[in-house]
């Protein structure tokens, strides 16, 4: 059986970092459970060690020994025995300080390793310094993420957008949807464009914002630009509670962008949009910006639309509203879409066979 180290800087938790990039090597710990035999350990990093299990996935954290308190920053020297017996190593945000320490060590140990560019960093050493050549294949996210490292390695590159848990993310045809009702699920920052559908969101629609607060000034300055339209921010919603959002709303939107409010360029916008992913899987219609991978998700105008501009956004929310747009069944082709191609199922069979072919002594059996 394949032994697979999975290390990220920081694991998905309120103790850590609850985000995207976390909860997503989660998933793909998941889809590879589900689609193949192989053994499976992540390592972490936190202030105290400890070790715990998550839903059938072992996960060990190891005490930090950085003196920064940035989690993309964080290391450990305990990989040195830790990582021995492994057939394979999947360094994630290969890119950040945890990545280019952690790069070196797996080599020195002569494991196969895959790296994965999660949006945390963009360290010199990886990229200029050649140091992704040390790998010996690289998974990204999405087509956009892979061009972003296509120019500093030569080596094997698959692309994989997903994975989504579509057993759980599916839709409930019990539970009546509320066509007036918007959502966004996002972390509360700039980069996420949230600012731009409240602005753009006409009389007769709702729009509800799930997510944590990241950012106190642009918060404020949501809730200013919310006065007088219906507006409501849920800050502590469980998966539970954003399924039943996913299941009940009308329409999902999700409008981050390179170019935020205060004027700042922002360097990775969107790698993956795993919120629109779950959300189609629940059977609802995405509008996406054409922003980083965005455009990706959503290849059929039947359940997806891409907007540039704000007069595109308002143009696109005035056609949702007058019912001109989604086309009929859009729900049942959204769903559908996602299953057979950022399922667990799907993913975790091409994940596997990219695993075996960079340990070609070993087999993953199905």
């Amino acid at each position: 059986m394949l032994r697979v180290a999975h290390l990220t800087p920081a694991y998905f938790s309120d103790l850590s970092v609850v985000g995207g990039g976390e909860r997503y090597v989660y998933y793909l710990a998941h889809a590879l459970r589900q689609a193949t035999e192989i053994d499976q350990t992540v390592f972490s990093i936190g202030a105290t060690a400890r070790s715990f299990n998550q839903e059938g996935i072992p996960v060990k954290v190891l005490r930090n020994e950085s003196p920064s308190p940035e989690p993309m920053e964080g290391f450990s020297s305990a990989l040195w025995t830790q990582l021995k017996g492994f057939d394979l190593v999947h360094v994630h945000q290969s890119l950040s300080l945890f990545g280019t320490y952690s790069t070196p060590i797996v080599r020195s140990l002569g494991i196969p390793m895959v790296g994965t560019d999660l949006g945390g960093g963009e360290n010199a050493l990886m990229l200029q310094g050649r140091g992704l050549e040390l790998f010996g294949g690289i998974l990204s996210i999405s087509r956009y993420a892979h061009s972003l490292v296509d120019g500093y390695f030569s080596g094997p590159h698959e692309i994989l957008v997903g994975p989504v848990d579509t057993d759980r993310f599916c839709p409930d045809e019990t539970i009546p949807r509320d066509r007036k009702t918007v959502l966004c699920v996002s972390r509360i920052l700039p980069h996420k464009g949230i600012d731009r559908v409240i602005k753009a969101l006409p009389d007769g629609l709702r729009l509800i914002i799930a997510g944590r607060v990241y950012d106190q000034h642009y918060y404020g300055l949501l809730k200013e630009m919310a006065a007088g339209k219906d507006v409501s921010f849920e800050h502590d919603a469980d998966d539970d509670r954003l399924l039943r959002l996913y299941r009940t709303a009308g329409l999902f939107i999700q409008a981050s962008t390179a170019l935020d409010i205060y004027g700042r360029v922002i360097g990775k916008p969107e790698l993956m949009g795993l919120t629109s992913l779950e959300a189609m899987a629940c059977g609802l219609p995405a509008a996406v910006a054409d922003t980083g991978s965005l455009p990706e998700l959503v290849p059929d105008p039947r359940f997806g639309r891409i907007f540039s501009s704000h007069e595109e956004l308002v143009g696109l929310l005035t056609d949702y509203s007058y019912g001109i747009w989604p086309a009929p069944g859009a729900s049942a082709l959204a769903c559908r879409h996602v299953v057979a191609n950022h399922g667990m199922a799907a993913i975790g069979s091409r994940l596997a066979a990219f695993y075996a072919s960079l340990v070609p002594e070993k087999t993953a059996t199905s």
